[in-house]
């Protein structure tokens, strides 16, 4: 009886593992060749980065951040950063954000850098990134939780809220929240002067943000749009950090698209008859004083609003007033409107509550 390897069926399957085995080492060896001469020259860092960074994400698109990750420092920039992303969102395509180039990185960019994650993951569009080479912008990023969130699932809800237990703390919802709003105060009042106290200038601004979105970020319907919010609470300089964006329509927007019945239809024209103004930057100027909605009501103005806002700003309740909303960037603290080349969706509002800032006491 002839051997099992002996036979001539065994010797036509060997025969036939020998040639798929040699092919396979042959394209392996190919394939060795490539990649050696593709990191010929290319340190260990780098080809540990794509490796890790580039290979598993070659059918996303790579975005960019800044390397200056600012809204009020960069707005130009960050809104830059800002309409790639939601050309890619309205497309539902997935993307890559690049952020190891970042070198600085503030805490007015995390409420935008959350936010638009969230967006993303919660519609089930791919969102994936790295982390700054920069120690001080990922410590920043670190302490967001962006890092953690990064690889974590969100479903499409009305709220979120992020961050617990961390020095960066960012919420959403639809609508207006005062108990958050007295929970945000009495944390960030500790923060500051060590003791519980009632900042109502910080509770008028935020309560006139969520209704401003809550009432006027979508045309369509009311609602409908979530705000995000990012605290951030340092404690060796005792100030806390406000940072708030909506992606609606923005201020300008939702003034032309004013409909018949709305005491605000038709305004800007109203407003061209009696002010003379050039630009948007100019027109905000005239929203912020109380012009525009005097014009609108014939009344005097009673302290709604964005207009309500400077005024708890002129009050010492608040510092660093920053709006950016469509093509105007407004830092209010230095009378600085200025016009941006590129048009933010939305609005954002950043401010500041520090030791110097009265509260409901007059005290500061």
């Amino acid at each position: 009886m002839k051997k099992l390897y002996s036979t001539r069926k065994y010797s036509i399957n060997n025969l036939r593992r020998a040639k798929r085995s040699l092919k396979s080492r042959l394209i392996f060896k190919k394939y060795r060749k490539l990649k050696n001469k593709a990191d010929l020259g290319v340190s260990k860092p780098a080809r540990t980065y794509k490796r890790k960074f580039e290979e598993p994400y070659k059918d996303y698109k790579r975005i960019h951040a800044p390397e200056n990750f600012s809204f009020i420092d960069n707005s130009e920039g960050v809104v830059e950063f800002i309409s790639q992303l939601k050309s890619h969102f309205d497309e539902k395509k997935k993307v890559f954000v690049v952020l190891k180039d970042v070198k600085i990185i503030t805490y007015d960019a995390i409420v935008v850098l959350l936010s638009i994650m969230v967006r993303f993951k919660a519609s089930k569009i791919d969102f994936n990134g790295d982390f700054p080479d920069n120690g001080n912008a990922r410590r920043i990023l670190d302490e967001s939780k962006f890092l953690k969130y990064l690889f974590q699932n969100f479903r499409n809800e009305d709220r979120y809220q992020l961050g617990q237990n961390s020095s960066i703390v960012t919420h959403a919802w639809k609508d207006v929240d005062s108990e958050l709003g007295n929970e945000l105060i009495k944390n960030a009042s500790k923060t500051i002067w060590g003791t519980e106290r009632r900042c109502q200038g910080v509770q008028r601004t935020l309560i006139e943000l969520m209704l401003n979105t809550n009432n006027h970020a979508d045309d369509s319907r009311k609602g409908e749009k979530h705000w995000w919010l990012s605290v951030h609470h340092d404690k060796h300089n005792k100030k806390v950090s406000f940072a708030f964006i909506d992606f609606g329509v923005g201020v300008f927007t939702s003034l032309n698209n004013k409909r018949h019945g709305s005491k605000f239809f038709g305004i800007v024209d109203k407003l061209k008859e009696r002010v003379k103004f050039g630009n948007n930057a100019e027109l905000l100027k005239l929203i912020m004083d109380g012009t525009l909605h005097r014009t609108a009501t014939g009344k005097p103005y009673h302290g709604k609003g964005l207009p309500g806002i400077n005024k708890v700003r002129e009050r010492n309740q608040i510092s660093n007033l920053n709006i950016i909303t469509n093509d105007v960037h407004a830092s209010l603290d230095k009378d600085l409107f200025t016009i941006m080349p590129k048009s933010f969706s939305g609005t954002f509002v950043y401010w500041e509550l520090n030791k110097e800032n009265l509260n409901c006491y007059g005290e500061n």
